[in-house]
């Protein structure tokens, strides 16, 4: 039984959505590593790395194999990492021609970290598209409410009047501006990761050029950037991007703290949308709590801490670190979810 709140049977939907926890639940990440070792021997047969009938028939072999999640599960308790589980059962799955060509110089960071870089791509497709949406909502509610005024509030006192539209206007210019940001990352952090075992492109041979037409054909080929270099020990990009949802979260939550207030009953400015039985209270009839503002300020708190993880994450000793990773494994996923 899940015991996360974003996967809770109770709670998942009041964090989330069962279309953005399908990018990044068990199965949908096995199936980005898979993705990303099928392009990789499709690149490396290209460029005559491995044998050239070696990356279509990994390919199709991968693609048709029924994997165990079971083994899988007790397999990566023991070693730590799901890609060498993994890879032992899609080999299995493939001609004994071509079954060692798969994995050929990569290491088990560089499957994983491009996975999660192919999930946070589609994750970040998903976010613009709700961000383009509330835009269009908040100037829908600036036009309709240039004059509707109100008390402006300072420290929690009446100040001078404002309009609501103004409010939304605020919150609009916010929105845009993560807009912006979210463009401008996605060239500066989705970077395809391959370096090999200590980062060098060494296992690909002496060609100090071979390496580095890999890594550009496997970017090309996921549709990422290629990167001036490996960055499995510079994670400044993973957490440039979860401290984006951040300040996502950190603008929801500062308009969730004015509706709530704004909510209250010796207020009673706005309202959140009637739903029966939305926020009903179990002992006072008269209640309606408003339940979105509140569960926003929780997710707000979460993506807040998630960066945290995510910073502290970058500390990373010399060429593979020995812990400060993992903490993404936790972060990323759940960012996505909430924000």
């Amino acid at each position: 039984m899940p015991v996360s709140a974003i996967d809770s049977l109770l709670f998942k939907n009041l964090f989330g959505t069962d279309e953005i926890r399908a990018v990044f639940d068990d199965k949908a990440y096995i199936q980005r590593c898979i993705d990303v070792e099928t392009a990789l021997a499709r690149c490396q047969a290209k460029l005559g790395v491995i044998s050239e009938d070696a990356g279509d028939a990994i390919t199709t072999a991968c693609n048709k194999v029924k994997l165990d999640y079971d083994r899988l599960s007790r397999e990566t308790e023991i070693v730590g990492y799901p890609i060498l589980p993994l890879v032992r059962q899609l080999t299995a799955a493939c001609n004994d021609d071509v079954a060692g060509y798969l994995h050929w110089g990569a290491t088990t960071q560089d499957i994983q970290d491009t996975a999660t870089v192919l999930q946070m791509k589609i994750g970040l497709d998903m976010i613009e598209s709700k961000l383009r949406g509330l835009s269009d909502a908040l100037k829908v509610h600036c036009k309709k409410h240039n004059d509707t005024v109100m008390a402006g509030r300072t420290h929690l006192q009446h100040a001078l009047p404002v309009t609501f539209g103004y409010k939304c206007a605020v919150s609009l210019s916010g929105v845009q501006r993560h807009l912006q940001r979210l463009e401008q990352l996605r060239s500066r952090c989705l970077f395809v990761q391959f370096g090999g075992a200590a980062g060098t492109l060494a296992s690909l041979g002496s060609d100090p050029d071979i390496g580095v037409q890999v890594r550009a054909a496997l970017a090309k080929e996921l549709d990422l950037h290629d990167p001036s270099i490996t960055w499995h020990a510079a994670r400044d990009g993973i957490a440039e991007i979860i401290n984006f949802l951040a300040l996502v979260g950190g603008t929801l939550g500062k308009t969730a703290t004015d509706i709530a207030f704004m909510c209250s009953n010796e207020v009673s400015e706005v309202s959140e949308p009637f739903v029966p039985h939305r926020g009903a209270s179990s002992t006072m009839p008269q209640k309606r709590n408003p339940i979105s503002s509140e569960v926003i300020l929780a997710a707000s708190k979460i993506l807040r801490s998630n960066a945290s993880l995510c910073l502290d994450a970058m500390l990373t000793d010399f060429e593979r670190a020995t812990g400060p990773w993992h903490l993404e494994w936790v972060a990323v996923p759940e960012s996505f979810v909430v924000v």
